[in-house]
């Protein structure tokens, strides 16, 4: 899968994103001497989903999380005007849910790769959206290469875990693992965050996709407390307050703990403010970029952030979560 770094479409996801609101534009860099329509529609938890338009046509399978919400959002809306015009059929949609076997969501017929989902099963799903729960209706998702894995966790919780456990008859065990819930409260104890880590779940890197400016205390410090305690290198797209003590002066740390590169992704090398004027987007490893071959998995810039993360660490202002001798 290749970076969309064209402009007039980031300007569209980013816009749906904070906006909520749908926006259109008109990509040319995409691919030479072609130019897209781009319509950007906001997800209900956050985020944006982008189609283009010329793509619609050439697309084989959509695979979605079902949850109370998505029936009314503006990605179903787009879903619905699709099958109208006769872009796509019914049969090319797809819920992502475990049924009996794991649901194969993607392979490469020349490549030893695919992709599966876990988790949920019909089942969860369907109990989770009675309750309205969104996060036990997330998909955790395998890209399996070779003798390569890395999951995405979503959002699922322990529960989820533990029927991913009984399914598959062993410990899940990763090179890369993105972070359930921006490492918050997949857990209602202590004790069940341990026995993620201790019995179902292990991984050599784990990547935490969170905001400097979160209003919910990401990632929690018993999360990465429970990763870097059993060895996992951890690297969070950007640092909070919860690694600074005095959050009045974290614009000290810009371009970033690790400067970040121009990938898709909201770290901003230059002063960024929320509307009370607190800083926002500080690049702690920015954009993670993980490259899968034959001959393995290679995290980009691993050592480079975990030295930079070292460094912080001496720093009297700084309390690295990741970094388990911190106060």
């Amino acid at each position: 899968v290749e970076m969309v770094r064209d402009p007039d479409f980031l300007t569209a996801v980013r816009g749906a994103s904070e906006a909520r609101n749908v926006f259109t534009a008109r990509a040319a860099s995409i691919v030479p001497g072609r130019t897209f329509d781009v319509t950007a529609a906001p997800m209900p938890g956050g985020g944006a989903v982008a189609v283009l338009g010329d793509y619609a046509g050439r697309i084989s399978d959509i695979c979605f999380v079902q949850d109370d919400q998505l029936l009314d959002s503006p990605f179903f809306l787009r879903l619905m005007e699709l099958l109208k015009s006769g872009k796509i059929s019914k049969d090319q949609l797809h819920r992502l849910e475990f049924d009996r076997v794991p649901q194969q969501v993607w392979s490469d017929p020349n490549l030893p790769a695919r992709l599966l989902t876990y988790s949920p099963s019909s089942g969860e799903n369907l109990f989770a959206q009675k309750v309205k729960k969104q996060n036990p209706t997330s998909a955790v998702l395998f890209l399996d290469y070779s003798d390569s894995r890395i999951v995405f966790a979503s959002d699922s919780e322990v529960n989820q875990w533990r029927e991913i456990l009984m399914r598959s008859g062993q410990k899940t065990k990763c090179n890369v693992l993105a972070v359930p819930h921006h490492g918050g409260a997949v857990h209602k104890t202590v004790d069940e965050l341990n026995w993620l880590f201790d019995e179902a779940l292990s991984a050599e890197v784990a990547v935490v996709s969170v905001g400097t400016s979160n209003s919910h205390g990401h990632p929690k410090e018993e999360f990465i407390r429970a990763l870097t305690l059993r060895g996992t290198k951890v690297m969070c797209t950007q640092i909070t307050p919860r690694c600074f003590r005095n959050n009045r002066d974290m614009e000290t740390l810009r371009p970033g703990v690790l400067s970040p590169l121009n990938h898709l992704g909201a770290s901003s090398p230059i002063g960024d403010f929320t509307t009370d004027g607190h800083s926002r987007n500080i690049s702690c490893a920015g954009t993670v970029r993980v490259v899968v071959t034959n001959s393995g998995v290679v995290v980009d810039r691993l050592g480079d952030h975990q030295n930079a993360v070292d460094e912080l660490s001496r720093s009297e202002q700084a309390c690295p979560l990741c970094r388990v001798n911190a106060t």
